[in-house]
């Protein structure tokens, strides 16, 4: 009896995993279709815009204070 239900519960498992990794796969092409790398390349645009700003903001800050 215990072993049937084993079976079922691993058979259920592997129909679960095959969900998951259909939906992973579909999630992939979506963001492939939408461009990911573009984004990706936005993000470390805007990261790289954010340190010079804050380290002007910074500098013009510590030469105010000179004065």
């Amino acid at each position: 009896m215990s072993e049937t239900n084993a079976e079922q519960a691993l058979e259920l498992a592997r129909a679960e995993a095959r969900t998951l990794a259909d939906q992973l796969r579909q999630a992939r092409a979506d963001l492939h279709r939408l461009g990911i790398a573009d984004q990706n390349r936005a993000l470390v645009c805007a990261a790289v815009s954010g340190a010079l700003g804050i380290l002007c903001g910074v500098g013009i800050g510590l030469s105010i204070r000179k004065k």
